[in-house]
């Protein structure tokens, strides 16, 4: 038991430096000049040329993350130049970036050929992963320095998913609907401890991939906790007051 434990806590890269710093992660769906949803993220990711920029399971859909920041003003550059540089590259392509949360019933059914995606959606129904296709959102990442600040932030964060939930939407609840169809283990629990995680990682099958973790708040392997219920801002200034709230309930409760 011990030795297991072990080897699932050591898939968590936590670095103590980064404690307190945020990391932001944009969905974006590509479409044609008449709203038509193109499957063109392979050929938009060699055209961007970027580390920044990333494919997620539907190869109409790209995202975009920023480096860790800790002071909000950089956060806040570092959307805008990626916004900047992903419209010029849609643009080129004759395509648009645009920021639904929701993608049309009617879109493409191709997935990126990425091998995680494939053996995913091997085991799962047609109807759920045409949901994973359809849903876009915004991550927000906390940088925490070990299992025992991240199962901290978690459980501080916890008590505020349904307020999370309500001023991230802008689908009348129809990402979160699908979302919830596609991810069975979607609710957060608080956790004891690690070894309580660990029971948890067991029952809804991530011991060997954390990434499996579909929990809308979770821990996850890059060392942060991670926010994933909130939808497609429109204008960056909304993803930084949903930053602003988090570091608020943070504050507060780390103080008390």
């Amino acid at each position: 038991m011990q030795d297991e434990l072990k080897r699932f806590c050591r898939q968590f890269k936590f670095k103590r430096y980064f404690a307190g710093y945020i990391g932001i992660e944009r969905e974006h769906f590509l479409v044609s000049p008449d709203g038509i949803y193109v499957p063109k993220a392979k050929e938009f990711l060699a055209r961007i040329n970027d580390t920044r920029w990333t494919y997620e399971l539907s190869a109409c859909q790209v995202e975009s993350r920023t480096t860790p920041h800790k002071d909000l003003k950089w956060i806040e550059r570092e959307l805008r130049e990626n916004e900047a540089k992903g419209n010029f590259e849609a643009v080129y392509m004759g395509l648009q970036l645009i920021n639904a949360e929701v993608g049309d019933p009617q879109m493409p059914h191709d997935l990126y050929p990425d091998p995680r995606y494939l053996n995913i959606t091997k085991k799962a129904s047609p109807e759920m992963v045409h949901a994973g296709c359809r849903v876009a959102g915004t991550h927000i990442h906390i940088g925490v320095r070990n299992m025992a600040h991240a199962i901290r932030v978690y459980n501080a964060l916890i008590p505020h998913l349904d307020t999370f939930c309500y001023i991230g939407d802008h689908s009348n609840g129809e990402r979160l609907r699908l979302y919830r169809a596609m991810a069975k283990y979607w609710k957060p629990e608080p956790l004891k401890n690690r070894e309580h995680f660990f029971e948890i990682a067991k029952e809804q099958g991530f011991t060997d991939n954390p990434r499996n973790c579909w929990q809308l708040i979770r821990i996850s392997q890059h060392g942060t906790v991670e926010l994933r219920m909130f939808g497609t801002a429109k204008h960056i200034e909304e993803i930084m007051g949903w930053i602003q709230i988090i570091q608020t309930i943070l504050n507060a409760s780390m103080a008390a």
